[in-house]
C-alpha cells in the first residue's frame, strides 16, 4: 500500500505544483517594487478579493509610487484593520501621510513602529524619516506662514518671544562664513536659559528666511528683522554682523528690534581676538539681557556662561555641519559634526547632531520601499495556514482516494506516505529555491518563492 501511495504520489506532481501555490499564497514578505503601471491589474484582482491584506499592500505601494497618497491611505486602512500589527503596513502609511503632508499623522505612525523595536538599522532609519519630516514641515510651516501675512499682521505678537536671525559676516574670510548660523546658535542657548523670554527655534526661524529668500543685506534691517519676528510671533528679533577689524580681529554686533515698530530696544557689542570668540559672545549676550531691563537670578547667569565646548575648531566645525543642514545636505552635516565632536568629545550638541544627521542621511538615500522592506512583515498565522492547505490540497485529491493533511513545518516540501497518522513511506523533496511562477497565474499576492515559508508535511492517510 505504501508503494501504491508512492507511485500515486509521483503521479499527481500537480499536487506538489498546488501545495507549492497555497504556500506562496499564505503571506509573507511582500515583493520588489511596484510600479504605477501595474495599477490596473491590482485593481481588477482587487475588485475579486477586495479584502485582501497582501494585494491591499501592494496596491498601496503602486497609489504610493503614482502620487496616489489618499488612495494608498484608503488601501492601507484595509491592511490594518486585517493585521495590526503589520509594521510593513504601518511603514507605508507613515509615507502616505509625509505625502499628503499630514505631519503629525506621519510622526505618530513611525513613533509607533519605533515603539516596537524593529531592530536597529530600522530603528535608524525610522528616526532618520522623523528628521526627515521634521524638515518637511518647518518648509511647509514657513510657506503657509507667508502666505498668512496679512492675517498675522493684525495678530499682537508675544512680548517674551524672541527670535534669533542668523548674523551677517561683513568680511573677506571664507571660512568664518559658517560662524553665520553657529553665532546665531549660541546667541539661541544663552537666551533660553533665561526663565523670562521664550525663544524661537533656530532652525524654524531658518526655514522662515530661506522661503523668504532675503537679501543678504537685509538680515540686519530692522524693517527686515520686525517683519521676520511677527511672522513668527515673536515681540522680539535679535540681529547681528561680525567682522575682522584691524585692532582686535574680530568683533560682534547686535542689537534687539521690537517687531510691533521695528525699534532698536537693545544693542550690545565687543571686540577681542578670534580665539577669544565665546568670551566677546557672552559679553554682547550679557548686554543685551541688561538692556532688555531683565534681571538675571545666579542659576541664570550661570547657565548663560557656560561654554559648548573649549575649541574654536570644534565650533567651526560645528557651525558648517548647521549650514549643511539647512540646505538639507545631512551627509555633510553629519561629517561635519562628527568631525566637531572627534576634536571635542565632551561638545555633546555636536555628537547629537551627528547622530541625528548620520540618521537623516541613512533614510534619504533608502527608497521608500528599500525602508518599507527592512521592516518584518507581519507573522504568519498558523492555524489559518495549516487550515487553507489541507482544504486546498485536498480539493486537488479525487473523491475516495484519500484524505491528507497539510502541516507547515521548518525546510524544504516533502510528502510523506505510508500507513497510520504519521506515515512511514518515502519522501519527496521541493527544493527551498524552487521558483513559483503558478503563485502568478493563481492571482495570489505573496513571495515568489517556497523557501519563505518552511516545510510542509502533507500527509496521506488511507481510505
Amino acid at each position: 500500500m505504501a508503494m501504491d501511495l508512492w507511485s500515486f504520489a509521483r503521479r499527481r506532481a500537480g499536487l506538489v505544483a498546488l501545495t507549492a501555490v497555497v504556500a506562496a499564497c499564505a503571506g509573507g514578505s511582500p515583493p520588489g517594487e511596484v510600479a504605477p503601471a501595474d495599477l490596473a491589474t491590482l485593481e481588477a484582482q482587487r475588485a475579486q478579493t477586495p479584502d485582501d491584506p497582501a494585494l491591499n499592500l501592494q496596491l498601496a505601494r503602486a497609489y504610493y509610487a503614482a502620487g496616489r497618497y489618499a488612495d494608498a491611505r484608503t488601501a492601507l486602512a484595509v491592511v490594518l484593520a486585517a493585521q495590526p500589527a503589520n509594521t510593513q503596513a504601518e511603514a507605508w502609511l507613515g509615507l502616505t501621510y509625509e505625502g499628503l503632508e499630514q505631519f503629525d499623522s506621519a510622526r505618530a505612525t513611525y513613533t509607533r513602529v519605533l515603539a516596537r523595536q524593529p531592530g536597529d538599522n530600522v530603528e535608524r532609519l525610522l528616526r532618520g524619516r522623523l528628521q526627515l519630516l521634521a524638515r518637511k514641515e518647518l518648509l511647509a510651516t514657513a510657506r503657509q506662514t507667508i502666505a498668512r501675512e496679512s492675517l498675522l499682521a493684525a495678530t499682537p505678537p508675544e512680548p517674551n518671544t524672541v527670535a534669533v536671525m542668523p548674523f551677517r559676516y561683513t568680511g573677506s574670510d571664507s571660512t568664518l562664513r559658517p560662524l553665520e548660523r553657529g553665532l546665531a546658535a549660541l546667541v539661541v542657548t544663552d537666551l533660553s536659559k533665561v526663565g523670562q523670554l521664550r525663544l524661537v527655534e533656530r532652525d524654524r526661524m531658518q526655514a522662515l528666511l530661506d522661503e523668504l529668500q532675503l537679501a543678504e543685506g537685509t538680515r540686519v534691517d530692522p524693517a527686515t528683522g520686525a517683519r521676520s519676528g511677527r511672522l513668527v510671533s515673536a515681540g522680539q528679533v535679535v540681529q547681528g554682523q561680525f567682522q575682522e577689524v584691524p585692532t582686535a580681529n574680530f568683533r560682534v554686533d547686535a542689537s534687539v528690534v521690537r517687531t510691533t515698530d521695528a525699534q532698536v530696544a537693545a544693542t550690545g557689542s565687543d571686540a577681542d581676538a578670534l580665539r577669544a570668540l565665546f568670551d566677546i559672545e557672552k559679553r554682547v549676550v550679557f548686554q543685551l539681557i541688561e538692556r532688555m531691563g531683565l534681571t538675571l537670578t545666579p542659576a541664570e547667569r550661570t547657565a548663560v556662561s557656560e561654554r559648548p565646548t573649549q575649541d574654536l575648531q570644534a565650533f567651526l566645525l560645528y557651525s558648517r555641519g548647521l549650514e549643511s543642514q539647512d540646505r538639507g545636505d545631512f551627509g555633510a552635516a553629519a561629517a561635519s559634526f562628527q568631525a566637531a565632536a572627534q576634536r571635542d568629545p565632551a561638545f555633546s550638541a555636536a555628537a547629537q547632531q551627528a547622530a541625528a544627521s548620520g540618521d537623516a542621511a541613512a533614510a534619504a538615500s533608502a527608497t521608500p520601499g528599500e525602508m518599507a522592506a527592512a521592516i518584518p512583515g507581519p507573522a504568519p498565522t498558523s492555524v489559518s495556514t495549516t487550515s487553507s492547505l489541507t482544504t486546498a490540497v485536498n480539493s486537488a485529491v479525487p473523491s475516495g482516494t484519500s484524505t491528507i493533511d497539510a502541516v507547515p513545518t521548518t525546510s524544504t516540501i516533502e510528502i510523506a506516505a505510508g500507513g497510520g497518522a504519521g506515515g512511514t513511506g518515502p519522501t519527496v523533496g521541493l527544493p527551498p529555491t524552487n521558483p513559483n511562477p503558478a503563485c502568478e497565474a493563481a492571482n495570489c499576492q505573496g513571495p515568489q518563492n517556497v523557501a519563505l515559508f518552511g516545510t510542509i508535511i502533507i500527509i496521506v492517510r488511507r481510505p
